[in-house]
Formats: C-alpha cells, sequence, structure tokens
C-alpha cells in the first residue's frame, strides 16, 4: 500500500488527484492550482496544433510536433481519467483495506507483502526510467532555446512574445504543462501495476484459503459424522470471495479500459514517429539523444500494463492448479462435486481487455511493437 500512497502523492502533484481530507480552504487552493494546470494542458495542446503547418512542409518538424501533441493528450486522457472517476477509484483502493480481501492471518500477510514488494520494484524502474528520459528529453529541448524568438516546444500564440517577460512566462506555460503532465505519466503506470499487482495477491490469498478450508474440513470430519452445514458454510464463504475478486478485477478493467486503449494505440504512433524522427536525426546529437529517452519511456509505457495484465491472467488461471493441489481427495462426495464445478468455473480465461476488442498480455506488445516498426518502414 505505500506504493500506493507514493502514486496518488504524484497524482495530487501534478494536479489529478486533490488529497483525502482535504476541506475548506485546503480544497478551494488544491482546485485553484488543478484548473491551472488543466489550463496549461490545454494552451500546449491547442496552440500546437494551431502551429501546425500543411504548406511548405518540414516533415521532421512536422512530425516533431504531432509526437509531443499526441503524448500530451495521453496526459490530458489521464487527468481526465482519474478526476471523472475518482470516486471509482477510491472504491477499489478501499476495498483492499476491507473484508474479504483484508489478510486475515500471518501467511496471507507475506502473501501481501510479497505482491507490494513487486509492486515496489516496477515503480523503483518506473520511476527511474521516466525520470532519465524526461530530463533527456526536456535537456534537448531546452537546448534550442534562443530568448526572446524561439520557444522550448513550438506553439502558436496570438501576441508577440520578443519581449523578454512575455517570452520567460510563455516558455513558463510550456514548461508547467508538460511537467505537472511528465508527474501524472510517472504516477498512473506504476498505480495501475500496483493494482494489478494487489489483484494477483489476493488471488495467491484465494488458493491459500482453499487449502485452509480444506483443512478446517478434514479436521471437522474427524469429530463429526455430519458436517454438511459446516461444508456449506466454508464453501459459500470461499466461493463469494472468488467471486468479490472477479467481480474487483472486472470493475478495475472498466475503470481504466478506455484510457488503456489511448495509451495503447497513440503511443504505437508515437512509437513510428520516434523511430522515424531518430532515423533523420545526427547520432550522438542531444536531440537525438533526448528522442531515446522519449523513445524508451513510451516502449516502458505500453510494455508495462502488457505484463501486468498478463501475469494477472496466468494467476486466475493458475487457480485450478492449486485448487488441485490440496488435499480437495479428502472431502465429502458432494462437495467433491462442488470442487469439479468451481475448477471449471475458474478455467474459464478472464482476459483484461482494453475497448473490448484489444487483450491486454504479452503477446499484443509484440504485435504492437511489430506494427510500429512496419509503419516506420511505410513512412
Amino acid at each position: 500500500m505505500e506504493i500506493l500512497r507514493t502514486s496518488f502523492l504524484l497524482l495530487s502533484i501534478g494536479g489529478a488527484w486533490k488529497p483525502r481530507g482535504w476541506r475548506g480552504v485546503k480544497a478551494f487552493l488544491y482546485y485553484i492550482y488543478q484548473y491551472s494546470i488543466i489550463f496549461a494542458n490545454h494552451i500546449f495542446i491547442i496552440s500546437g496544433m494551431l502551429d501546425l503547418e500543411f504548406k511548405n512542409i518540414n516533415t521532421h518538424v512536422l512530425i516533431d510536433n504531432l509526437t509531443l501533441l499526441m503524448a500530451m493528450v495521453i496526459g490530458r486522457q489521464k487527468i481526465a481519467c482519474f478526476i471523472s472517476k475518482r470516486e471509482d477509484i477510491k472504491s477499489i483502493i478501499d476495498s483492499f483495506k476491507k473484508s474479504p480481501f483484508k489478510p486475515i492471518s500471518s501467511e496471507e500477510e507475506i502473501i501481501a507483502r510479497r505482491f507490494d514488494g513487486i509492486a515496489k520494484s516496477i515503480f523503483i524502474s518506473y520511476t527511474g526510467t521516466i525520470i532519465c528520459a524526461a530530463t533527456l528529453f526536456s535537456g534537448s529541448r531546452e537546448g534550442v532555446m534562443d530568448p526572446p524568438y524561439h520557444l522550448p516546444y513550438s506553439g502558436w500564440f496570438p501576441y508577440n512574445y520578443t519581449n523578454p517577460k512575455i517570452y520567460w512566462a510563455t516558455a513558463g506555460l510550456q514548461m508547467y504543462g508538460i511537467y505537472s503532465t511528465a508527474a501524472v505519466d510517472l504516477a498512473f503506470d506504476p498505480l495501475m501495476s500496483a493494482v494489478f499487482c494487489h489483484l494477483c495477491a489476493q488471488i495467491h490469498i484465494l488458493k491459500h484459503r482453499f487449502g485452509v478450508m480444506v483443512t478446517k474440513l478434514e479436521d471437522i470430519s474427524r469429530l463429526k459424522d455430519n458436517m454438511a452445514a459446516e461444508e456449506c458454510q466454508l464453501t459459500a464463504e470461499w466461493v463469494e470471495y472468488h467471486i468479490d475478486v472477479i467481480t474487483l478485477i472486472k470493475f478495475m478493467n472498466k475503470i481504466f479500459s478506455s484510457i488503456i486503449f489511448v495509451q495503447y494505440t497513440v503511443s504505437s504512433v508515437i512509437l513510428c514517429t520516434l523511430a522515424f524522427l531518430m532515423s533523420h536525426t545526427k547520432g550522438l546529437s542531444m536531440e537525438f539523444v533526448g528522442y531515446s529517452g522519449f523513445l524508451t519511456t513510451k516502449c516502458f509505457q505500453v510494455f508495462l500494463p502488457c505484463f501486468c495484465a498478463d501475469m494477472l491472467t496466468y494467476e486466475l488461471l493458475n487457480i485450478t492448479s492449486g485448487i488441485y493441489g490440496s488435499n480437495w481427495f479428502n472431502l465429502s462426495n458432494s462437495l467433491r462435486k462442488s470442487v469439479v464445478i468451481i475448477m471449471a468455473k475458474c478455467h474459464k480465461p478472464i482476459l483484461i481487455t482494453s475497448s473490448f476488442f484489444i487483450v491486454l498480455n504479452l503477446e499484443s506488445f509484440t504485435k504492437i511493437i511489430k506494427l510500429a516498426y512496419t509503419i516506420y518502414n511505410v513512412l
């Protein structure tokens, strides 16, 4: 849960998440801060679109501008997702602290800590990569600044910004929009990955509780001949927990489906454009290094949800192995029939989809890399 708190802190810095417990003046000031970030983000996108030229086209400049605009659109969608679906996201996070998802034994706490460690490793590696890449890209952009004539990022503004004060105010607005969006980017993917990891932990806890249930029933059978009531109660509790886990996974998929779709599709185009820009840039130049960092970031952003979704799908399919590995054969005939039904239900795969037609897994990642390379060859 520590990673979730860190991610929400970054989201608060990026203007996408008002800290819980902030009321009155604090909330009012934060909303002003949030609106200023939304304003800077939209000004960046609109000014960039107005600066696009379709006469006497310089292909390199046009693709460079479009690449940055597409990246900002992804950031804008992430901010909109967290603002519009705040209550739904809160309900997912809060559910991990309540029954039946809250660990109830030391063994379950060990399972939860293990997946917390995986989420922490993802957060550290992702954060380090994004910060390094963003530093390289920003450095390459700031290197082309020529105050008061050339802004760090292309954009059309309805005023003359050659006055030094106006120039630095405009450049500051651009940097404000870029860095706030980067903060949201920095928080979104680790947050979603942490949720995936916690769901994987719930599946492992589910398998552990099945083994505990079987052990309890074995102990009861030694003391009682008729234990139908206990069997029904314990089985019903486990089945309800299984249903709750599946429902939570589907709810999470519903919340993040649209933004994953936008990131997945737009990032695939960005990978193509970045490959094109790098092929038309001098090697070892600051601009080339900046594009390399940007490309690394986008590859990581596409890979991370695919990897986590693939891991979650595998864990769901592995529930049957966990059940089969228990002492289910020592149960009564009626309960063994129930176990067969449970295993048949668990064997049906639950896929993490993006807008109902893109299935997130490692195979999807390889497909998007192949698609990006194909489009690059066309360019």
